[in-house]
């Protein structure tokens, strides 16, 4: 349906990675350091170029990708509705039905491996959490890492993951998780300034001076805004929010209207109806997950998602939302799996 409706999209952002592939097809390397956060996609261009199996086998790798891990997904969500069979597969039903999130398998974007692998951390972290084998540890490890290299966005992962084993851990041996913080603090300011520094036509307070809510889309008028144009990306994001910090929450705010409504001025209203009945019923049992009660063995699953969404609330304030939705979508699954908590909560008191 997805090939019918948009075919094999290899232009716009597209072009990028298969220009860094045919990089690596030519025994180069990756024309700047931050395409290494976009790698896998890059990889699996290059193996379908070099197979040469085309771009029709890059959507294959990404599509078989995305079954493995909706298989592995489907699973794990057992172990979080053990009584209730038929919730994990309709949460993953809803997931593949929901186009805007399910379509991206047909380009050549990141977001497809960016989705599959934030299934995969999700998946071990419930595996972990409900059978607390060692082993699954390392799986947590080799899918963040994944996830962190196929878009940089994976990096506002490690805050929740951290969180998670802090909650899981015994209080004794959460002294371990001093060394963990300070890694995963060196991976967040390493990938920040990479990006940042290593992109032409973008700085980390263009967003900012530009007024952008979407990123890319300008506003009618600018602010003045009193930046600092030297030192590190953090240095001048710290600037902004604290010299010009009612223009950040204003603008803060907008940006999470946008993140989490969906809604756009350039959508049609039928498409935007669509958007709002489809995601306030999710946003509606998702906050009543947060009042209720809940089981001591869930909670630090619970913990992980929540922790994942205000990371991702906090960078688009200072940042700004996508253009296609594409940054709420990531977090698309955690949203069903609190509104099936909840379901299952309404219908146990309802009996």
């Amino acid at each position: 349906m997805h090939l019918y409706l948009y075919g094999i999209v290899t232009a716009f952002e597209a072009a990028k990675y298969i220009k860094e592939a045919e990089r690596l097809i030519n025994y180069q390397t990756l024309s700047a350091t931050r395409f290494w956060f976009y790698s896998i996609t890059i990889f699996i261009i290059t193996i379908s170029l070099k197979l040469k199996i085309g771009f029709t086998g890059s959507v294959i790798i990404q599509s078989l990708l995305n079954l493995l891990t909706i298989l592995f997904f489907h699973r794990s969500l057992k172990l979080i509705f053990p009584k209730f069979s038929l919730f994990p597969l309709i949460i993953i039903a809803i997931t593949l039905a929901f186009l805007p999130y399910s379509s991206w398998n047909v380009f050549l974007y990141t977001e497809s491996v960016f989705y599959s692998s934030i299934l995969f951390l999700t998946s071990a972290i419930i595996r972990h959490n409900y059978t607390k084998k060692k082993s699954i540890v390392f799986l947590i490890i080799f899918t963040l890492v994944v996830t962190i290299l196929s878009r940089p966005l994976g990096i506002l992962f490690i805050p929740a993951v951290l969180f998670y084993f802090y909650v899981s851990l015994e209080k004794k041996a959460r002294l371990i998780m001093i060394p963990a913080g300070i890694i995963g603090l060196g991976v967040l300011l390493y990938a920040t300034n990479i990006v940042f520094t290593t992109t032409t036509d973008a700085t980390i307070t263009l967003s900012a001076k530009e007024g952008c809510v979407v990123c890319g889309v300008l506003p009618a008028t600018n602010v003045k805004l009193n930046l600092l144009t030297a030192g590190s990306p953090l240095q001048q994001l710290y600037y902004y929010v604290s010299h010009n910090f009612s223009h950040f929450i204003t603008l803060g705010f907008a940006r999470l209207n946008a993140f989490f409504f969906m809604t756009r001025p350039y959508y049609s209203a039928r498409h935007n109806i669509f958007l709002l009945a489809f995601i306030i019923p999710l946003y509606i049992l998702s906050g009543i997950s947060f009042v209720i009660k809940k089981e001591s063995r869930y909670k630090p699953v619970f913990y992980f998602m929540v922790v994942s969404i205000i990371t991702f609330a906090i960078v688009i304030m200072l940042q700004c939302d996508d253009y296609h939705n594409r940054f709420i979508l990531g977090l698309f699954p955690f949203l069903l799996i609190l509104s099936g908590k909840t379901t299952i909560w309404l219908v146990s008191k309802k009996n």
